[in-house]
């Protein structure tokens, strides 16, 4: 009896355990979770002015959900690495950390995106391509010319000739459109400042409700308000 009585007593012990852990792990796992998607999309991102560039052009691209065809896509589905869980997080954990450190104690106007735009390789994953894309290495769906260009990416995988998604697909993410939205934010050539700036102001004015000017800006149109037509 005392054997039969310690037996449920342990059983009865180990469901409550079970049970305690499955709540705990419950409430560590949701907020988790929670604040990793809500730090994934484009905008939260554009908290920071720097993203703005990558943020609107964003817009263009059908990555964005823009057209018939568009479907929704976050930031992170491709600039952090979906090898596995642990590595997305840590990945994640450390851009937040740099990327954060860099908005408040640096200089984050300084960075020269088109400079970064040359490493792209670095900034975009594959498996977070695949992660969608899951069968674009297999399907009789495409042209001729990418099934082409596709065995050729295939061939080369896991060799010092390796290319990336990126690689070919240049514009994707953000429609084309990013090189321009990036001048508007630090023209090559200042003789098209005057102009560049005004794109960005007419740029900001079109992606923000209520959009309120900088005093930058607000200086730059009084200045040339004659110039513009204002």
């Amino acid at each position: 009896m005392d054997g039969g009585n310690t037996m449920k007593i342990s059983k009865k012990f180990l469901a409550l355990i079970v049970f305690i852990s499955g709540i705990i792990g419950f409430m560590v796992v949701l907020p988790v979770h929670y604040a990793l998607d809500k730090t994934s999309g484009d905008k939260f991102c554009v908290v920071c002015h720097e993203m703005e560039p990558m943020v609107m052009s964003y817009q263009h691209d059908i990555h964005s959900g823009k057209g018939a065809n568009g479907i929704k896509t976050k930031c992170v589905d491709c600039h952090i690495p979906h090898d596995n869980l642990a590595k997305y997080v840590l990945t994640k954990a450390k851009n937040g950390i740099v990327e954060g450190y860099i908005h408040f104690f640096g200089d984050p106007d300084s960075i020269d995106w088109h400079k970064n735009r040359k490493n792209k390789e670095n900034y975009v994953f594959d498996n977070g391509c695949m992660s969608c894309h899951t069968d674009i290495l297999t399907t009789t769906a495409s042209s001729q010319q990418a099934k082409k260009m596709h065995a050729h990416y295939a061939k080369l995988l896991n060799t010092d000739k390796e290319i990336k998604c990126v690689s070919c697909h240049v514009t994707v993410g953000h429609g084309g459109e990013l090189r321009n939205y990036l001048e508007y934010y630090k023209p090559t050539y200042k003789i098209y400042e005057r102009k560049m700036m005004e794109k960005k102001i007419q740029s900001k004015q079109k992606f923000y409700d209520n959009y309120k000017l900088s005093d930058d800006e607000r200086e730059f149109l009084q200045k040339n308000s004659k110039n513009l037509g204002h």
